[in-house]
């Protein structure tokens, strides 16, 4: 699986590739409910200090959040087939 590390405003959070077992069960999410999907990926792949950032990631400012989901679809793999619903 991948992995890229990232630093958004002095904090370095990891980004990971979802296994299929993640992936799967939120997959028709992406279209019924593009906003939930992303948000579930997100907390699957966003890893603070070794831990998921669950649902902590509520507490992101927008801009670091928008920056750390950039990150999530492109090492998912999913750059091509998913856009970032309107907020």
């Amino acid at each position: 699986m991948k992995t890229k590390d990232v630093v958004v405003n002095d904090v370095t959070y990891t980004i990971k590739e979802p296994t299929v077992g993640v992936l799967f069960p939120i997959l028709d999410l992406m279209e019924k409910d593009p906003k939930e999907f992303q948000m579930q990926l997100a907390k699957a792949s966003i890893f603070k200090n070794g831990v998921s950032i669950g649902d902590d990631i509520n507490n992101l400012g927008l801009g670091d959040y928008l920056k750390l989901i950039s990150e999530v679809i492109s090492i998912s793999g999913l750059g091509g087939a998913t856009t970032l619903p309107n907020v």
